[in-house]
């Protein structure tokens, strides 16, 4: 039979919340607090370059060297030309990065056949230069490129239609791979006329031996003579990369702080800067 007595004898369920804790908590503050880490979180993620790629062992070197020797192609408009353009401009955030200042950045004029081997000989830690990765192997590219060009056609004569003409182009290079693309899908009449080097190109320009050179519109601007003109032809895209030896810290870097520029704005303004029409090339 149960009792009054019973009944006190009974353990009783303490409270450990009161009634109405949750409309007590500081719910407004604590979910700012929350989000506020969050993006702190995101920040630190995508924050570029990363803690992790300037505490390499390969930066230590660089840095206690003092000196990053950066290759540039000076043959380029607007990417380099007399000190100053896209890659100089790379080159000094590069130096800023690793040294804190400018002042152990040198500049190397390159072109892309020298770099490979002055790259292997130890007279260049990076090359900002080239529209593909170099063909021998041991070196890596960024993933992220640092400028995208147009590749288009310079000729003597106007002309709108590629059906009979000879076109020289660099072998071995995305422009080839976009010519040959153009005569597989559009004009299989058009004959395509592989050249080694830039100068043959022009000499056979000149010369007459072909119609046309396909070429990037930077290359094509810094070739312009009084007949010379950029067709009204655009075959694709054409994208630079930078490149140094195989799993170099270099290239996690660059693709960082390529990264950045194009989403802040930074490459379109240079494009501006340096006449290269960055919102129709890039």
């Amino acid at each position: 039979m149960e009792t009054k007595f019973n009944e006190s004898l009974k353990p009783k369920k303490k409270r450990i919340l009161r009634p109405g804790w949750q409309e007590r908590l500081p719910i407004k503050p604590i979910l700012i607090a929350i989000v506020a880490v969050l993006l702190l979180t995101v920040l630190v993620l995508i924050n570029r370059p990363t803690a992790s790629v300037l505490s390499s062992a390969e930066l230590d070197v660089l840095k206690s060297a003092g000196v990053l020797r950066v290759g540039v192609d000076p043959g380029i408009e607007g990417l380099y030309r007399g000190g100053d353009g896209y890659e100089k401009a790379i080159a000094d955030r590069l130096g800023t990065l690793i040294f804190g200042s400018t002042e152990g950045v040198t500049t190397i004029e390159v072109d892309r056949y020298a770099a490979p081997w002055r790259m292997n000989d130890g007279e260049i830690d990076l090359a900002i230069m080239s529209m593909q990765a170099f063909p021998e192997e041991g070196f890596s590219c960024s993933a992220v490129p640092f400028f995208t060009d147009e590749c288009v056609l310079l000729g003597y004569d106007a002309f709108d239609s590629l059906y009979g003409k000879t076109v020289a182009v660099l072998q071995e290079t995305p422009c080839e791979t976009l010519l040959y693309d153009y005569l597989d899908r559009v004009e299989p009449e058009l004959v395509v006329h592989p050249a080694a080097d830039y100068y043959s190109m022009r000499v056979m320009l000149r010369a007459g031996t072909v119609d046309a050179v396909c070429v990037p519109r930077t290359v094509a601007q810094s070739w312009q003579e009084s007949r010379a003109q950029i067709l009204p032809i655009s075959l694709g895209k054409i994208p630079y990369y930078a490149i140094a030896k195989k799993d170099s810290v270099l290239i996690a870097l660059c693709d960082e702080v390529f990264y950045d520029w194009q989403r802040d704005g930074t490459f379109a303004a240079w494009g501006t800067q340096y006449g290269l029409e960055w919102g129709s090339n890039g």
